[in-house]
């Protein structure tokens, strides 16, 4: 099979097959209107192509969800073969799955078959009654996003936890089809106790920092809690009219599939190169690197993995996108506080002290003032931020852990002490026995 590629109402490129290894081609238009080096679709793809095969299959793979969500979505398309650990096992195998579920995916991009005659348009929005939303969260299992192929939801998203992804206007829910982009994802709770509140609180603290202006809460679905969150990349113009904003996590950028997810060593390095070499204003975005990484040491996150870090990309103009996918795993006991990336030259969210956050800031190309201030102003905002978490509707014990975990680290880092382990009675998690790195939280959403 070949794919079209599209980056908003355009044809951009076209996926080849050659000898079990796939290929992306942008257009000889877009060759001719873009020019040469220009990161349009990633920053491991510049025009005018054709793209290294092993960055196409990146790139690819990385539009699509992981673990059960991904083993769904297989099991509905004739020909698919996933590995043992759950990847697509050849890159063809990608292709097919696009070739089903991608007339929208993260960022600005849709695919579909070459030759269908398909092209984006505004789709249908179909308004749901509280027991449409109770039934597509319980079919998530089965119908991973919300997909149902013979209605016209043909939806693709990166990240291994159960989401649903609709649209909302004017306090409603609506079921995109046919296209139609949505403006949300949904998170049900699952295997860690109060993981919608806990990511909730986190990310309500996040926007209070500065770090997002995506609002973020908890609905009650059902008997379950579900978490809710605006999506950065489809800002809401007016009722029905949804903007699509063209994005890809650090693993596409760097062309590195996901499954290298927490193989990309500190964020000062491969990270930091791609901001250096592509954004239109890398002081800028190393600073707010610095103050994101900052956060999530802070706040006890240690899944900060390549696909938890993105860039927006506007026809050659690249950006850090805002933080998202972000919760207190230190809530959960169970966990070893062993983090996705280090931190100067510590692993251990428990042994991460302001030295390291400060030196991990000069690593990034800051001076070391400017790295000292983003640290400890981002902590400071931090334990202003935490007074307000009393006033949200969430579950009590839920904002008592985080409060009380984050309280602890931000004194210890400003007492220029190691962060420490959560303190005795936080723990949101009955431990029983440490889990794998294959059973972290991972809680991508955009995208």
């Amino acid at each position: 099979m070949e794919l079209d590629v599209w980056l908003g109402d355009l044809l951009v490129a076209n996926v080849r097959e050659k000898r079990k290894k796939v290929y992306i081609d942008y257009t000889a238009e877009t060759a001719a209107r873009y020019g040469p080096e220009v990161p349009l679709l990633s920053c491991s793809l510049p025009t005018p192509g054709p793209g290294r095969a092993d960055h196409s299959r990146a790139f690819l793979e990385g539009l699509l969800p992981e673990a059960t969500a991904l083993q769904a979505m297989a099991a509905q398309v004739r020909g698919v073969s996933l590995t043992a650990t759950g990847v697509p096992q050849d890159p063809t195998d990608s292709v097919l799955l696009l070739g089903e579920f991608g007339r929208e995916c993260a960022g600005a991009v849709s695919t579909a078959p070459a030759g269908s005659g398909w092209t984006p348009g505004p789709g249908r929005y179909e308004p749901l009654d509280t027991a449409d939303l109770e039934r597509l969260v319980a079919n998530l299992p089965t119908n991973p996003l919300g997909n149902d192929p013979g209605a016209g939801r043909r939806m693709s998203l990166a990240g291994a936890q159960p989401k649903l992804v609709l649209a909302r206007f004017d306090g409603r829910w609506y079921e995109p089809a046919d296209g139609a982009a949505p403006t949300h994802i949904l998170k049900p709770t699952r295997s860690w106790p109060l993981s919608a509140d806990n990511e909730a609180a986190v990310m309500w603290t996040a926007r209070y920092v500065g770090l997002t202006d995506s609002a973020a809460w908890v609905e009650q679905v059902g008997s379950g809690r579900v978490y809710v969150v605006e999506r950065y990349d489809r800002p809401v113009r007016s009722h029905g009219v949804v903007d699509r904003l063209h994005q890809e996590d650090l693993c596409q950028a760097l062309g590195l599939r996901p499954n290298d997810k927490y193989h990309v060593g500190r964020p000062s390095q491969r990270i930091a190169r791609v901001l250096r070499t592509f954004s239109s204003d890398p002081e800028a975005d190393l600073t707010t690197l610095l103050r994101q990484l900052t956060f999530r040491t802070v706040i006890g996150d240690e899944d900060g993995h390549a696909k938890n870090v993105s860039i927006m990309l506007d026809e050659g103009r690249v950006r850090l996108a805002p933080l998202y996918d972000s919760l207190c795993t230190m809530s959960y006991h169970d966990l070893d506080g062993k983090m996705a990336a280090g931190i100067g030259n510590q692993v251990s969210l428990f042994k991460v002290d302001r030295k390291a956050l400060v030196e991990e800031g000069t690593a990034l190309g800051l001076p070391q003032q400017t790295a000292t201030a983003v640290v400890d102003d981002t902590a400071e905002r931090i334990r202003e931020a935490l007074a307000g978490l009393d006033s949200l509707d969430l579950e009590q014990r839920v904002v008592a852990s985080v409060t009380e975990i984050t309280r602890h680290r931000v004194a210890n880092l400003l007492d220029g002490k190691p962060m420490g382990a959560a303190p005795a009675g936080t723990a949101l998690d009955t431990p029983s026995r440490r889990r794998t790195r294959a059973a972290r939280l991972d809680t991508r959403p955009s995208r």
